[in-house]
């Protein structure tokens, strides 16, 4: 039985509650691995934007990174250079001033063990744990036309102090 999952609304945004970076992080990459180190530094930028504390901006990119990296290795095969789509926003809890970033990793592959480095399974597989642990939930939702795999960090208070970028 599917299970119904219900995402922090965008509608509750940064702006919304009168925050100074409202922007939403979207980004359309190619599948490969130079993508990883793109998709981190667009990540750490878009947090320190949004005032986000250093140790949990550190998971949050942590978590992002993996989910990105597991497009690369296991979605689309070697001879095919697909697409991952990125999104993340900052949801807002209106009562409290509470945050936590959502951010979702879609691909429009198919998993395959035979895909890019997928095939040498020997010494991986920890990925989907260090996410987890990184994140307050995470959820994979795949289907016939791809896999999105939906980050939602834990909460920080409001005016939390931000991220020092390396």
């Amino acid at each position: 039985m599917p299970v119904a999952l219900r995402l922090p609304d965008p509608g509750v945004s940064a702006l919304r509650a009168g925050c100074a970076h409202p922007r939403d992080l979207m980004s359309v990459l190619p599948a490969q691995p130079a993508t990883l180190r793109q998709a981190r530094s667009l990540v750490q930028q878009w947090l320190a934007d949004q005032d986000w504390p250093g140790e949990d901006a550190h998971d949050v990119v942590l978590a992002v990174h993996e989910a990105v990296a597991n497009v690369v290795d296991h979605a689309y095969p070697r001879t095919v250079t697909g697409s991952v789509h990125l999104h993340a926003w900052v949801s807002v809890e209106p009562r409290t001033g509470a945050r936590r970033v959502v951010a979702t990793v879609t691909d429009r592959g198919c998993w395959r063990a035979e895909h890019g480095a997928a095939a040498d399974l020997t010494s991986r597989g920890y990925g989907l744990v260090m996410m987890s642990g990184c994140m307050a939930e995470m959820h994979i939702q795949r289907s016939a036309s791809g896999t999105t795999v939906i980050l939602i960090s834990p909460t920080v208070p409001a005016g939390s102090p931000p991220a020092q970028l390396p």
